[in-house]
């Protein structure tokens, strides 16, 4: 089959008549498609999914932002991989333009000279993992599925193959063959060998994580998992228990591991669908060293690996901020509460929806607690919900009494005493932006100020979910 041939029978078999790698379904498809043909799926579609960073990746209103990536790779003198696959370290001297260029957020016709002398324009730069590749189903999603499984099977070699600590060197064949029996896993050595030749940073990521585990943990013939069919059965007792709490949590927020560590013990455990007992599950055998849920996060190449434990029962999550006010103009369309600390932004972060509270301080920086999120703190602390988003953006587009009569309450309570007449034409001067937004977040700050016994737990259960440690997360531990 020629590549025209193997196009156009992958595009005749699509739903739409032409594939999209942000599609699963086609995804799957071209993946079919490949294995009959003795291909190396993996690879291909990988390779498909790389794309390159341009100045619209770095203005785009994300967390982390990916300027603030860029720039911090290079103070700290970390390699950035290019479209060719090569890695490159920026010299900082002969790049200070551009550097200065990055600083003031002007990301046009940006020029970098690596340690080499090489000049390399932005679109030469490949958009990895740390710049927010991946979002769709083609690209990082698959990375991601790779390397929590390279992370299995480096424990694998640790636990049993070595007896020790491991090294990057490790990380081959040889090894993983034989570490095979003890993962259960949804990649393959071929993918993890690949992935890791392609992105090579993570041989000496994946060794430190794996270490400090092994510090951590003595073994308690542990197989290692990632997407198995077991981690599948504690997913679906929350996924239940929580359709009985009523709330919409989304599965990181109650336990974000990526890898477990499971002891034969498990094996025919049946847990529990009420959440309160659950959450008591998990912690208990994690105290007993029999199921270790790890999240995993890429740790520099100059940094040592470090851990944090989330959801300990033993540890009561307090209330360490507390509510201190809010600030707000009548031109701005962002609310901004204001804690002992930092403050919390308030506002739509896709124009006229996609409400948002966003951490500005040293404490879960730059994380964010959506409307759903939002939502679920209040019915647990017995509080109004807030309006739904869908219905409020159709109130303002129509011009809902009962809507603009609210806001205007709001805005005369909260941001200035305003009369009915001043406030209507301020009203119709403002986008539907503004108005959505303001409508939301003064909302939200209607709940604080209307209930000040409540605030500071509203406020810290907002700080614990931006950490997927919210009350009713269950126990974990961060590899960083």
């Amino acid at each position: 089959m020629t590549l025209d041939e193997l196009l156009l029978e992958w595009s005749y078999r699509t739903q739409k008549g032409y594939p999209s790698l942000d599609n699963p379904s086609d995804v799957h498809i071209l993946k079919t498609l490949l294995e009959k043909l003795d291909l190396p799926s993996g690879t291909i579609i990988n390779r498909m999914s790389e794309v390159s960073l341009n100045p619209g990746e770095l203005r785009k209103d994300r967390t982390p932002n990916r300027a603030e990536v860029f720039l911090k790779k290079i103070e700290n003198d970390e390699e950035f991989e290019l479209m060719d696959g090569s890695m490159i370290v920026i010299d900082k001297e002969q790049s200070a333009d551009s550097i200065q260029k990055l600083k003031d957020k002007d990301f046009n016709k940006l020029i970098f000279t690596d340690t080499t002398g090489k000049q390399l324009k932005l679109n030469q730069f490949k958009k990895t993992e740390e710049f927010g590749a991946g979002s769709g189903a083609g690209g990082g999603s698959i990375d991601t599925r790779i390397m929590e499984s390279a992370h299995c099977f480096g424990l694998a070699i640790a636990y049993y193959v070595k007896g020790e600590k491991i090294t990057k060197d490790d990380l081959v064949r040889e090894n993983f063959e034989q570490a095979q029996p003890h993962v259960d896993v949804d990649a393959t050595i071929d993918e993890i060998e690949e992935f890791l030749e392609r992105k090579s940073l993570w041989y000496e990521s994946t060794s430190k994580a794996v270490n400090k585990i092994y510090d951590l943990f003595s073994n308690n013939n542990f197989k290692f998992h990632r997407g198995s069919e077991q981690v599948k059965t504690i997913y679906t007792a929350w996924q239940t228990a929580k359709k009985t709490e009523g709330l919409k949590l989304m599965d990181d927020k109650w336990n974000p591991a990526d890898i477990w560590l499971i002891s034969p013990k498990i094996q025919d455990v049946t847990f529990s669908n009420d959440l309160k007992v659950l959450n008591g599950e998990i912690s208990n055998f994690y105290e007993d060293n029999d199921l270790i849920g790890i999240s995993l996060k890429m740790i520099g190449k100059k940094a040592k690996a470090i851990s944090k434990v989330f959801g300990d029962p033993n540890i009561p999550p307090g209330n360490e901020y507390k509510y201190e006010g809010y600030k707000t103009t009548s031109k701005s369309s962002t609310v901004e509460i204001q804690y002992t600390g930092g403050s919390i932004t308030c506002r739509n972060f896709s124009v006229e929806t996609g409400w948002s509270t966003e951490i500005k301080g040293k404490a879960a920086q730059g994380g964010k607690c959506g409307h759903t999120g939002v939502n679920d703190i209040l019915k647990l602390n017995g509080l109004t919900l807030l309006p739904s988003q869908k219905n409020t953006l159709n109130a303002f587009k129509t011009n809902d009494e009962e809507y603009y009569n609210k806001l205007f309450y709001l805005f005369d309570k909260f941001v200035e005493n305003i009369n009915n007449k001043d406030f209507k034409k301020l009203y119709d001067e403002k986008p539907l932006s503004w108005k959505t937004s303001n409508f939301m977040g003064l909302e939200f700050l209607e709940r604080l100020e209307d209930n000040p016994k409540r605030a500071d737990e509203v406020l810290n259960d907002v700080m614990r979910y931006a950490s997927s440690s919210t009350k009713i997360s269950s126990q974990f531990i961060k590899i960083s």
